[in-house]
């Protein structure tokens, strides 16, 4: 998925836990939600990341909306509904778009 020019530098790169995925913080997690909207871009899913001794792993918190269930609209609203659900504290967000 292509980032929006905001957003480039901002991505939590994953790759000192072993995954070649970026992470976002709540904010710019927001800004790629509304992205995706402009651009009808269908998120599949996503999967929440805490920060533990300074670096993000895996809490296996996660969302997903398989195609067959609902329209790209219905995949940026279910994102949004999730992400700005989920408790306040250090997470970050990998969406797992098509």
């Amino acid at each position: 998925m292509d980032i929006p020019e905001q957003l480039k530098g901002k991505g939590i790169c994953l790759s000192s836990i072993g995954l070649s995925e970026v992470a976002w913080k709540y904010e710019d997690a927001i800004i790629l939600i509304e992205y995706c909207k402009n651009n009808k871009i269908f998120i599949l899913g996503g999967d929440v990341l805490v920060k533990d001794g300074g670096e993000y792993r895996h809490n296996y918190d996660n969302w997903y909306l398989d195609k067959d269930q609902g329209n790209y609209q219905d995949s940026i609203n279910k994102a949004k509904e999730y992400i700005t659900n989920y408790p306040k504290g250090d997470y970050a967000f990998v969406f797992v778009a098509e």
